[in-house]
């Protein structure tokens, strides 16, 4: 059957990752007191908090002020109109560069997606040409939303053929952040005695640091961005963040102190921590991945938990295909 006016439609949906809530914890911190000045081209951060043994806890550090501007604002919500929008325009020049005098192809923007009507002469919807069209089509879609995506720190996960997960790319941000948080971990270096040399003590320190920074989903726009996840110059900013902000920063630190520790930000339902590639303790809650042994730590707060302690309501969240595993190259 000729193809004059035949139509053949692409759907992609975009579904925004869900937001990730807070876990409990044992011991409750009681929040940090903050303080922040300009002086110059510099922004000066001081924190005071107390540990897991109530002893009183300082920790202060300057950051260029220009950089602390652009982390704070360069993660902004997802664009779904925009996304789509330049993922249509790259089908649209791709149909042109592909169609031939027998095959042409109209493509239109849906509010998810995008439309492709094909006509032809002497075609059927079986014919060689019109799959392959259709293909190379649907294939450009996917990657130009994908190329979007990591241009914007988020990630597409395509979820079958017609929908698409969008969710921050939290180890692409924490590897940006490595030199950008290089002077908080010396601080924490200078702040603990045996934070050099040891990376548990190291983390321990940054846990109860980010655990005392107070939580916030980070949903209105009026405290934060607005997207439900800030850098770790937005969290360190504006003194708040939730449980996947602050699991970034804290890969971001320990990559800057110790470079060759993996890492990898795991996920469970409604709430996501840091995996450390360090020997699992005695008391430690670890995770048997296929790319090795993860020790987890949860930096959220309120509580005061070191490394390896998760309570065991979330403990029994671990585990199977509930649970997702990303490595931080």
């Amino acid at each position: 059957m000729p193809l004059p006016t035949r139509t053949f439609c692409i759907f992609l949906t975009l579904l925004l990752g869900g937001a990730l809530g807070v876990a409990a914890q044992a011991q409750n911190a009681t929040g940090n007191g903050f303080q922040t000045a300009a002086r110059g081209n510099w922004q000066e951060y001081a924190y005071t908090y107390t540990n897991a043994q109530n002893q009183p806890q300082r920790l202060s550090f300057r950051l260029n002020a220009d950089d602390i501007a652009l982390g704070s604002a360069e993660f902004r919500a997802w664009d779904d109109t925009a996304a789509t929008a330049a993922a249509v325009q790259a089908v649209q020049a791709r149909a042109k560069a592909l169609e031939t005098p027998t095959l042409k192809a109209t493509v239109s923007p849906l509010r998810h997606g995008m439309s492709i009507r094909l006509t032809g002469t002497n075609l059927t919807a079986q014919s060689p040409q019109v799959k392959h069209l259709n293909e190379a089509l649907h294939t450009t879609y996917t990657t130009s939303l994908q190329s979007y995506a990591t241009r914007s720190y988020y990630r597409a996960t395509l979820e079958g053929e017609h929908r698409a997960v969008i969710q921050p790319d939290h180890p692409a941000i924490a590897r940006r952040y490595v030199a950008a948080m290089r002077p908080v971990a010396q601080a924490i270096q200078q702040q603990v005695p045996g934070a050099s040399q040891s990376p548990r003590a190291f983390i321990n320190a940054a846990l109860t640091w980010l655990q005392s920074i107070p939580y916030d989903e980070l949903e209105n726009r009026y405290t934060s961005n607005g997207a439900g996840f800030q850098t770790p110059y937005g969290l360190i900013n504006s003194n708040v963040g939730d449980c996947d902000t602050k699991a970034t920063a804290l890969a971001a630190l320990i990559r800057a102190a110790y470079p060759s520790l993996p890492l990898a930000i795991v996920y469970v339902p409604n709430h996501a921590f840091l995996g450390v590639g360090l020997p699992q303790g005695p008391n430690d809650f670890a995770l048997q991945t296929q790319h090795g042994t993860y020790v987890l730590a949860d930096a959220t707060g309120p509580g005061l938990a070191p490394l390896g302690y998760i309570d065991r309501k979330t403990q029994a969240k671990t585990g199977g295909r509930s649970t997702e595993v990303l490595p931080i190259p």
